[in-house]
């Protein structure tokens, strides 16, 4: 399992979403916005279950094959964390069961994930990277956490 954390600055998102946003994979590029394939169904599986919305309509998908899972790239505010507590749970679960589903009678596959933290109130960013099984999603889940809980106490 391999995550990783970094901090970034950039003001493109001025998201006041209550839900979980799902950016395209070269979210911080200037170029045309490309989503990984999976996107579509990930979205489609999980829109029943949590607030979840595009940051833009999907018209460039990248398609990778193997056995490993592109996620999407997940944006989660300050905001949206502050008025639903449950939301990182709720969300790494339907990760879990989507690509469960996905890979049904497989190995289990390898995830890669990217998650980004969103301090509502200032430009800062923290991207959070994941590649790993399915048993280390919370880890990924704490990583979150702690994020958010740090920047709450700043904003």
């Amino acid at each position: 399992m391999k995550l990783e954390i970094k901090e970034l600055t950039s003001d493109k998102f001025d998201e006041q979403s209550k839900g979980v946003v799902i950016l395209p994979h070269n979210y911080l590029s200037e170029e045309k916005e490309e989503y990984h394939s999976t996107t579509l169904s990930f979205y489609k599986y999980s829109k029943e279950k949590v607030e979840i919305a595009y940051l833009t309509e999907p018209e460039l998908l990248v398609e990778q094959r193997s056995g490993e899972w592109f996620g999407p790239v997940l944006l989660f505010t300050s905001m949206a964390l502050s008025e639903n507590p449950e939301l990182v749970s709720i969300t790494c679960g339907i990760i879990a069961n989507y690509v469960t589903d996905f890979f049904k009678g497989q190995k289990e596959p390898s995830v890669h994930l990217k998650v980004i933290h969103k301090e509502t109130k200032t430009s800062k960013l923290t991207e959070i990277s994941y590649e790993g099984g399915l048993d280390g999603l919370d880890k990924l889940e704490k990583s979150i956490l702690k994020i958010a809980s740090k920047s709450s106490v700043n904003d």
